[in-house]
């Protein structure tokens, strides 16, 4: 049975994973909410497409906050086993506008993204149908960040497509080998990133990024993906964390630092 997308399962085996591959070990494991006895009924499939990074702006105007619909719960797997050794990322490099193919398993992964130049930079990624599958960077000038790739249900990347006016390296890694941020804890960074929460259930999330700019969004995924911010900075808040979440992705134009407490 394919694990792809089943962001709770595998979030489960990321401490084993970090351990495996020479990493510290949590303290405690996140564990899946329990299901009802009574029999399942099928619930409809409603998954929010991700939306584009707009192009920054000298004078950005911020939007209104859209309502996310919740996604389907997984269904529940084995837990996937952790490699026993690490694997060698997928490496792609080049210079000015390019489309390069890539071949990955169907499995969720992060790309490390760095380019140095000015103009423009834009990366998308498409499926083995040609269709489109998210905007991964939209900007302006220089950019080193990390964004999620293949994280929704029947997305798989078998393409690039790279607008730029200089140099450019795509780094595509496992997820397991991704940023972790224990809960409760607090993880600082700049620009684009993708955090994996491990240890206690999460609870609220205390955002500061009163020196970034432009615009400035968190997502969360567990049982399903929630739109938790989507500002323009400078901004500074707390929201509340689905005790599910096991994912952030942030998407920023300069410095953050965010908390995640545990209820209890």
């Amino acid at each position: 049975m394919r694990k792809k997308n089943l962001l709770i399962a595998l979030a489960l085996s990321l401490v084993t994973a970090v351990s495996a591959c020479g990493g510290s070990t949590p303290e405690a494991t996140i564990t899946p909410q329990p299901t009802d006895t009574t029999q399942p009924t099928e619930v409809p499939i409603n998954t929010p497409l991700p939306t584009d990074t707009p192009v920054p702006t000298d004078t950005p105007i911020p939007t209104d906050t859209p309502t996310p619909k919740p996604t389907d719960t997984p269904v529940p797997t084995d837990t996937p086993a952790p490699p026993t050794s690490t694997p060698e990322p997928i490496v792609l490099s080049g210079s000015g506008d390019s489309v390069v193919d890539v071949e990955k398993s169907a499995d969720a992964a992060l790309a490390q993204i760095t380019y140095n130049g000015g103009s423009n930079f834009i990366v998308e990624n498409f499926g083995a149908s040609g269709e489109r599958i998210e905007l991964l960077v939209n900007t302006i000038g220089s950019y080193e960040g990390t964004r999620p790739l293949d994280f929704m249900a029947n997305e798989t990347t078998t393409r690039l497509q790279i607008k730029a006016s200089g140099p450019w390296e795509i780094r595509i890694v496992p997820l397991y080998q991704g940023r972790t941020l224990d809960v409760p804890g607090t993880a600082e960074g700049t620009g684009d990133d993708v955090l994996i929460l491990v240890g206690s259930s999460p609870d609220l999330l205390k955002i500061d990024a009163s020196n970034a700019t432009s615009n400035f969004i968190i997502m969360g995924y567990g049982d399903r993906r929630d739109l938790l911010v989507n500002e323009i900075a400078p901004y500074s808040g707390t929201v509340m964390l689905n005790e599910e979440t096991v994912i952030l992705e942030i998407v920023a134009t300069g410095p953050w630092t965010v908390e995640v407490t545990s209820r209890g």
